[in-house]
C-alpha cells in the first residue's frame, strides 16, 4: 500500500510516518513542506493522511481551511480520487476559532470524498503526547520535561486533563482498536511524576513504570535528558570488584548478555517502546545510534575498563560493534519480559 501524508515534518506526521512505514510496511512517500506543488505523487498513493495544520496565531481559521480547500482544489485539478484520513480534533465541538476551521475542513474533504466516490473518516484526536515534541509548542508535557531537566521553573494548576500517547492514537486511526486511550490526570500529577523521574535518573535508578501511561511519560522525559551515557562507581576489595548496572523502582525487567567476536556488528535495529541499556564487560566497543528519519548518528567508544553504561532512546535505530582484538561481552538490561508474539523491534541499519 503506498500513502501520503501533509504535514509530516509535524509532530503527528513524523510518527504517522514511522508507524506506516515500519509497522504497517506501508510505502509512504514524501511530499515535502511544500506538498501543493507535488500534488501528483498523490496519483499512485492509496491513502493521504491530511495532518498539516495551523495551531495557534490568527489565522488559526483561514489557515486550516484554505489548507484543506486548496488540497481539494489540487486534487480536483488533477483528476486524482483518493481515501482520506483527516487529523482533527476534540475541539472540533466547540466554538473556538481552530474547532470551527476543524470542522470546516472536515466537511470540505468530507464533501470531496462523497463527490468523487471515495472513503473519508475524521478522527477527533484529544490531546497527543510523545517523543520529538516541542517545548512551549506541541505539548505542556514536553515543556516540563524540557524545564524540570534543565532547571527552569515550571507554572503548574491542578486543572485535570485527558491524555493520550501518540502511538495509541494512531492504532485508533488504523482501526487497531476503537477508542481513544485517555488518561484522566490533572497537571500537578504529570509534573510530580516528570519531577520524580528526573530525580531517580539522575541517581542511576530506572524510576516505577507500573503502567503504560508512566513508560510512555518516562520515555518522553528521557528524550529531553541528554545523558545517554552514566558513569559507575566500581566497588573494589580483594576479592575484585561489583559494579551496579541498573537499579529498578518496581519495573518488570531483564538482564542478560552477549559475547561478539571482533569486527562483527549486532543490533541494526530500534523500538517504539522499550526502555534498553547497554554495558561493555569486556572487550572494546562502538555503539552507533541515528533517531530515525535523520541522518546524524551519535557515536559512543566503549570498553570493559569503563563501567559506563549507554541508554537506548525509543526510536533511535543503534548497533554495537566489537572494535577489538579480542572477545566482546556485554550487558543488556530491557524494562520487560521479551514475547516473540510483540517483540517491538524494527530492524534498519544506522
Amino acid at each position: 500500500m503506498k500513502i501520503a501524508i501533509t504535514g509530516e515534518g509535524g509532530f503527528l506526521g513524523y510518527h504517522l510516518t514511522q508507524y506506516y512505514k515500519w509497522v504497517k510496511e506501508y510505502e509512504v512517500i514524501s511530499l515535502g513542506r511544500d506538498y501543493m506543488n507535488n500534488i501528483t505523487l498523490l496519483k499512485d498513493c492509496d491513502l493521504l493522511v491530511h495532518c498539516a495544520g495551523v495551531n495557534r496565531g490568527d489565522g488559526v481559521y483561514s489557515g486550516n481551511v484554505s489548507l484543506a480547500r486548496d488540497l481539494i482544489n489540487s486534487l480536483d485539478e488533477e483528476g486524482i480520487k483518493i481515501d482520506i484520513k483527516f487529523t482533527s480534533s476534540t475541539q472540533e465541538g466547540n466554538n473556538t476559532l481552530y474547532g470551527q476551521s476543524k470542522r470546516e475542513a472536515s466537511k470540505i474533504l468530507n464533501d470531496y470524498c462523497d463527490y468523487v466516490g471515495t472513503t473519508f473518516e475524521n478522527y477527533k484526536l484529544p490531546n497527543l503526547f510523545g517523543v520529538f515534541g516541542k517545548p512551549n509548542y506541541n505539548s505542556f508535557i514536553n515543556t516540563f520535561c524540557y524545564n524540570v531537566v534543565n532547571d527552569i521553573k515550571v507554572n503548574y494548576n491542578q486543572n485535570e486533563v485527558e491524555l493520550c500517547y501518540v502511538y495509541d492514537a494512531i492504532k485508533v486511526m488504523d482501526n487497531q482498536i476503537d477508542e481513544f486511550p485517555i488518561t484522566k490526570i490533572r497537571v500537578d500529577e504529570v509534573y510530580e511524576l516528570i519531577s520524580t523521574f528526573h530525580k531517580e535518573y539522575s541517581a542511576g535508578v530506572i524510576p516505577k513504570l507500573d503502567t503504560d501511561f508512566s513508560r510512555n511519560l518516562f520515555n518522553v522525559y528521557r528524550e529531553f535528558n541528554p545523558h545517554r551515557t552514566k558513569q559507575n562507581v566500581r566497588h573494589t576489595d580483594d576479592r575484585g570488584y561489583l559494579v551496579e548496572l541498573v537499579k529498578t523502582n518496581g519495573t518488570e525487567s531483564q538482564v542478560f548478555f552477549s559475547t561478539t567476536k571482533p569486527g562483527i556488528t549486532r543490533g541494526n535495529h530500534f523500538h517504539f517502546g522499550k526502555v534498553e541499556r547497554f554495558c561493555v564487560l569486556s572487550g572494546d566497543a562502538k555503539i552507533d545510534m541515528r533517531r530515525i528519519g535523520t541522518a546524524d548518528i551519535e557515536s559512543f567508544n566503549v570498553s570493559g575498563d569503563d563501567n559506563v553504561v549507554v541508554d537506548m532512546p525509543v526510536l533511535y535505530t543503534h548497533n554495537i560493534t566489537n572494535v577489538g582484538i579480542t572477545e566482546l561481552v556485554c550487558v543488556f538490561w530491557v524494562d520487560e519480559i521479551f514475547d516473540s508474539e510483540n517483540m517491538d523491534t524494527y530492524f534498519v541499519e544506522v
